[in-house]
């Protein structure tokens, strides 16, 4: 076993690196929300469905998104990382400005695809950094940093996106040389692209670590793969535990600013400002606390704290729920939904910290964007869609609360059932006898190294 690098020993440079990667992490989520923001005046302008909306929101998005993340990945592992950034927002920035001018739905939802494959290369890529770099003890902090970048682009998609929707209404849209005049949410999705060029900064500023020479790429894929499969139970256990996890926290930002809009009589412009205020203050609270109580948990009560924090965030799930969409007070609704994006906050560290403390070095990156992809095209394709079914063939538009609910609940609870599979093996011997074969083999992901 070779020792760590010089590289993945400095603190400093682990911090500024995971703000880097949490930045741009920030202004992808920003851009991928910025839709639900506009979702009603789409949906009154096109003349959409329900369905044909949270497939916009969820199943377009996440299928190129998913299918690319595995090469993604495998080009990660491989040491061109920085590359492999600047690509992804130069191509997701070219597709948020197609949606932003597309008329037929069918060109809408090609935009979306394109969107969610430039944005696949970031996961893979920033936790392969991150695994490399991040010294002893510090993973954790630096996942959620990255996690807490998602949340953030939520808030910021809601909070700026309501706040300029609303001045670009005030003003009657905006007109362009080329595409000509623009209503108010066309326009709000053509600017929202400009700050893509922060993201492309910071990507250039990425120092990438040497490359990896240690076997080829089709060698590569079939250990990882082997490796799976002899760690099966663990992956299949975390892989459902947090697709229902994501499921909830994607479902929710795609529908909550149109549940305001419908529920509570609130302006789509309102209704993002008020929900972005409320992401922003509370949300990154439950990533950050998360990542920090895993670093403090000791190495070897990482994998247990990991389970238990994914299952108490499940849990808490229904009662936040039904707090926010059952009651008729709006502040109490808000409180229910700030609630509600903070337990959801805990999961995520949580689910991407075990998966690299089971996973080898080297095998990260392919390992990451397989199992991320999968989480994704489950939840994503998924949530949206059927709360937007729901919505048209069993409640009814105006009752949105409660399909939102019925999903919730459901999900919420099949996820922490597998949580309970996913700690059995940790809590049959307080040293987790069945993951020490994993932990032998590649150290924790506290201390990289290459096999």
């Amino acid at each position: 076993m070779r020792p760590p690098s010089p590289e993945s020993q400095d603190p400093a440079g682990s911090v500024r690196l995971a703000l880097l990667l949490g930045g741009i992490q920030l202004l992808a989520f920003s851009e991928r929300f910025l839709l639900t923001v506009v979702a009603q005046p789409l949906k009154l302008d096109l003349d959409l469905t329900d369905a044909q909306l949270g497939f916009l929101q969820g199943s377009a998005f996440v299928l190129l998104h998913a299918l690319g993340m595995p090469a993604w990945g495998e080009i990660a592992d491989r040491g061109h990382r920085r590359a492999l950034l600047v690509a992804g927002i130069l191509l997701w920035s070219a597709a948020g400005i197609a949606f932003g001018l597309a008329g037929p739905f069918l060109l809408l939802v090609v935009a979306r695809m394109l969107l969610g494959l430039g944005q696949a290369v970031v996961a893979p890529a920033a936790l392969s950094l991150l695994a490399y770099r991040s010294p002893p003890g510090r993973l954790g902090r630096g996942v959620s940093w990255l996690t807490a970048g998602a949340s953030l682009g939520r808030s910021l998609a809601l909070l700026a996106g309501g706040a300029l929707l609303a001045l670009l209404t005030a003003i009657g849209g905006l007109s362009l040389p080329i595409a000509g005049h623009l209503p108010p949410w066309r326009a709000l999705l053509i600017i929202a692209c400009l700050p893509n060029l922060l993201a492309l900064v910071a990507a250039l500023n990425i120092a990438e670590p040497p490359a990896r020479r240690s076997i080829q790429a089709r060698a590569r894929r079939a250990r990882a793969w082997a490796w799976m499969l002899r760690h099966r139970t663990l992956y299949l256990a975390l892989f459902g535990a947090a697709a229902c996890a994501v499921l909830v926290a994607q479902t929710l930002a795609a529908w909550a600013p149109t549940f305001y809009v419908r529920t509570h009589g609130l302006t789509p412009a309102e209704s993002g400002v008020r929900l972005g205020l409320v992401m922003l203050l509370i949300a990154p609270m439950g990533h950050l606390a998360g990542g920090h109580v895993l670093d403090k948990a000791g190495a070897s009560g990482r994998r247990i704290a990991a389970v238990r924090m994914l299952c108490t965030g499940l849990l808490l799930v229904p009662p936040c729920s039904a707090m926010m969409t059952l009651s008729a007070s709006l502040p109490v609704s808000l409180a229910g939904f700030g609630l509600l994006a903070a337990v959801l906050g805990l999961t995520s560290p949580a689910a991407l910290a075990f998966l690299q403390f089971l996973t080898p070095a080297a095998m990260r990156g392919f390992v990451s964007a397989v199992f991320i992809a999968g989480v994704t095209l489950t939840a994503l394709g998924l949530g949206p869609i059927s709360v937007g079914i729901l919505n048209d063939r069993v409640f009814g538009p105006a009752a949105v609360g409660s399909a939102m609910l019925t999903v919730f609940i459901a999900t919420a609870l099949i996820g922490a059932t597998l949580t309970y599979v996913l700690g059995r093996p940790a809590r049959r011997t307080r040293r987790a006898s069945l993951l020490e074969p994993a932990f032998a083999e590649t150290g924790t992901a506290d201390a990289p190294h290459r096999p």
